[in-house]
């Protein structure tokens, strides 16, 4: 079984890409669904967690999620921020990301 040519351009997707285009920027809070969980966008488009009392930096949003949770889970679900007191999923941005590569200049 092959993957669809949109999960792979969606697997090739990475923070800092949607950094360096404005959907998400440095500094910015993301949070899981345990409250006493917060971490921070790091500009390189790593993220640096806060797990119990400790930070932590992370590559990926998925191994941050796999360290928090002790399972596989897919961190573009599993993270979220907040804009103008609006909850969004982390992959809502890289969806977005997708369709405005497709528009036509």
């Amino acid at each position: 079984m092959s993957l669809s040519a949109n999960t792979l351009k969606k697997t090739s997707i990475t923070l800092k890409m949607l950094i360096d285009v404005g959907l998400l920027h440095a500094g910015q809070e993301i949070f899981c669904e345990n409250p006493s969980i917060k971490g921070v966008i790091n500009l390189d488009g790593s993220i640096t967690v806060n797990v119990d009392g400790k930070d932590c930096h992370f590559e990926y949003l998925s191994g941050a999620a796999r360290h928090i949770e002790k399972r596989s889970l897919n961190g573009w679900l599993y993270w979220h921020t907040s804009i103008e007191g609006e909850k969004f999923c982390i992959g809502s941005f890289r969806d977005q990301y997708l369709l405005n590569e497709k528009k036509p200049l």
